[in-house]
């Protein structure tokens, strides 16, 4: 748990020595430099360059009846600390946004653009459903859906449409839901899960999450793009609702796991 908080404190803007010298006077305090320095593992000859910098980001501050020629600090609880990030980081990209959009050409370029995490898969995902206004495609399997549910319900509370095909039998509906009905050949044939996300007909993430563990993954406005991952979604609603009324009749002409309609290089099967 330090070292996340140090990391995360770290892509936040502070060094690691700035981190570890916070957290280190969060545990104790007030705390002198050199007691300090023992505890955060800030080498002594880094130390009160270290909280100088805490001092003018004011992050610590000195305790109160200090001794001039042996100070001891404080720290800004970390409650206040992160309401403190949050308005500074509202305020400078609220800022930056109008700035860079005068820089930007009258054409807007539609490339597909990859996503190197599972983070950050995560993180544009969310981050699609929570700007959706009108509409939201989804197909995904259980593990996917454990983390997109929350935001797919609150963009339903909003007023937006959901549609949802899900790999497995659900276990609960969350906007207009379909069971797919060959999710284990599906699973086998492809060697993994897949992700496809459309929001509002205007911006399209796919991901596809092999058995190994390995996964690529983009997201992309371009409207070429858009429409076939739209259709594909589509296309698998309209087989769920035929396989859902019909399925006797599908199974008899078609095989037990619709192989024979999943066949596309045999018109005739």
């Amino acid at each position: 748990m330090l070292d996340q908080a140090i990391h995360l404190m770290q892509e936040l803007g502070f060094s690691g020595y700035e981190a570890k010298a916070y957290i280190g006077t969060l545990e104790g305090q007030p705390v002198g430099a050199y007691e300090l320095a023992k505890r955060s593992n800030v080498p002594t000859s880094k130390i009160y360059e270290t909280l100088n910098k805490l001092l003018s980001k004011e992050v610590i501050q000195f305790a109160e009846n200090n001794a001039a020629d042996n100070p001891t600090y404080v720290a800004l609880p970390p409650k206040d600390l992160i309401e403190r990030i949050n308005r500074q980081t509202t305020h400078k990209t609220s800022n930056l946004l109008p700035l860079l959009g005068n820089l930007q050409s009258s054409k807007t370029p539609d490339f597909i653009w990859p996503i190197a995490t599972i983070g950050g898969l995560k993180e544009k995902s969310v981050g699609i459903l929570q700007s959706a206004k009108k509409s939201v495609l989804l197909s995904c399997w259980p593990e996917e859906l454990v983390w997109l549910e929350t935001e797919l319900n609150a963009a339903i509370t909003r007023g937006v449409e959901v549609a949802l095909v899900h790999f497995g039998t659900p276990n609960r509906s969350i906007g207009a839901t379909y069971h797919h009905p060959v999710e284990k050949s599906l699973y086998s044939e492809k060697g993994g899960r897949g992700l496809t996300l459309v929001s509002d007909a205007e911006e399209v993430v796919i991901a596809n999450l092999s058995a190994d563990g390995s996964f690529d993954a983009c997201w992309s406005k371009n409207s070429a793009f858009v429409t076939v991952a739209e259709d594909y979604v589509k296309h698998d609603v309209y087989i769920t609702k035929v396989t859902k009324h019909l399925a006797a009749e599908v199974i008899a002409r078609y095989g037990e796991d619709y192989q024979k309609l999943r066949n596309i290089y045999q018109p005739e099967a």
